[in-house]
Parts: C-alpha cells; sequence; structure tokens
C-alpha cells in the first residue's frame, strides 16, 4: 500500500462554523465615521456576511452616534492577478443599520397622527456596489488574505428624495464612497 507525503502529515483542525472568517474595518459608507466588525465568507467566497460596530464622532455628525449594521456582499468573479494578488471588479451588497439613541426611534410616538411619517428614525436599510483587490500575505508564519475594498452606496430615504425631487437632487447628493480593509484569519 502506498501513501503520499501529504496523506501523512496531520490534518489542520476544522474551525468551528461561529468563530468568525475575516475581520472588517471601514470608513465612511452612511454607518458610521469608522466601523467594524467580524464576518464570514461562503465557502466559494462569492458572498460575505459582517456584523459592524460603527462611531460617528459628535464634531462629524452633530451628536455622536453608535451604529450596528448587518451587511452582505456578494462578488461573483474573483480574477487572480499576479504575485498572489487577485481582483474581485464587482460586487454588490444590501445592508441594515441600527442607531442608538434616545433621539431615534424604532416606531413612531403616538402623538403622531397615523400614518404621517412611514420610516423609523433608528433602522435604515441601504445598498451598495463596489469592488476589491487583494493579496495573500504571511502573518504570524501563517497565510491569510488583506483585502482593500471600495464601495459606492445610498440608503432608502435618499433614493426616496432623489426620486421625489430629480431636478433639485444630484446622483453625488445621494451616493457615499466607503473604503475598507478586510483580513482572514
Amino acid at each position: 500500500m502506498a501513501a503520499n507525503s501529504q496523506d501523512l502529515q496531520p490534518s489542520k483542525p476544522a474551525r468551528k462554523w461561529y468563530i468568525p472568517d475575516h475581520l472588517k474595518l471601514q470608513f465612511a459608507g452612511n454607518i458610521g465615521f469608522l466601523s467594524g466588525g467580524p464576518g464570514y465568507i461562503s465557502r466559494n467566497k462569492t458572498l460575505e456576511t459582517d456584523l459592524l460596530f460603527g462611531f460617528l464622532p459628535q464634531k462629524y455628525g452633530g451628536d455622536a452616534l453608535v451604529t450596528i449594521t448587518g451587511k452582505t456582499t456578494y462578488s461573483p468573479w474573483r480574477i487572480p492577478l499576479k504575485n498572489a494578488h487577485y481582483m474581485a471588479p464587482f460586487s454588490l451588497g444590501f445592508y441594515l443599520s441600527y442607531t442608538f439613541g434616545p433621539q431615534f426611534d424604532t416606531k413612531w410616538p403616538t402623538y403622531y397622527p397615523k400614518g404621517y411619517y412611514w420610516w423609523a428614525t433608528s433602522f435604515r436599510p441601504g445598498a451598495y456596489v463596489g469592488g476589491k483587490v487583494g493579496r495573500d500575505i504571511v502573518l504570524n508564519k501563517r497565510r491569510r488574505g488583506l483585502e482593500f475594498y471600495y464601495e459606492l452606496g445610498t440608503y432608502d430615504l435618499l433614493l426616496i428624495s432623489y426620486a421625489q425631487n430629480p431636478k433639485y437632487l444630484n446622483l453625488s447628493d445621494i451616493v457615499s464612497l466607503s473604503l475598507g480593509l478586510k483580513l482572514d484569519f
């Protein structure tokens, strides 16, 4: 019976399902001045799900805001480049963000007439498109992935304002740019 040298090597223990695959750090994007948190990626590396905690300092937002955001990003193509680099030229994603604070409501107070406002001020669903470039790196004697990504995004209230006021709003008025880094574990 023949055996390959790979068969004799101890196998790497499988990661528990609940341990995140990566960590993200994001600047801007309607979920905080700076946000970060853990995430998971599908086996075929096309779908990412992240839980990000964000903060917007008072000097930039009028109030100091804290957010929690669930994001899902789909990147259908991954193109290998030279020297362990790769790019994903197109990504599409959605998010739901919750902003903490007494000035934000999950439902409108009863002193407003029924149907006067239809949205909650604490929740913001949004969408974005973007892309990323990455590279495999060695960190602490382990191979890890490091990615830089960008996203152009907006959220529900801005889209509705744009649809209702196309003469007065440009696309640049409702779209924000976010930049981020992702480090695989």
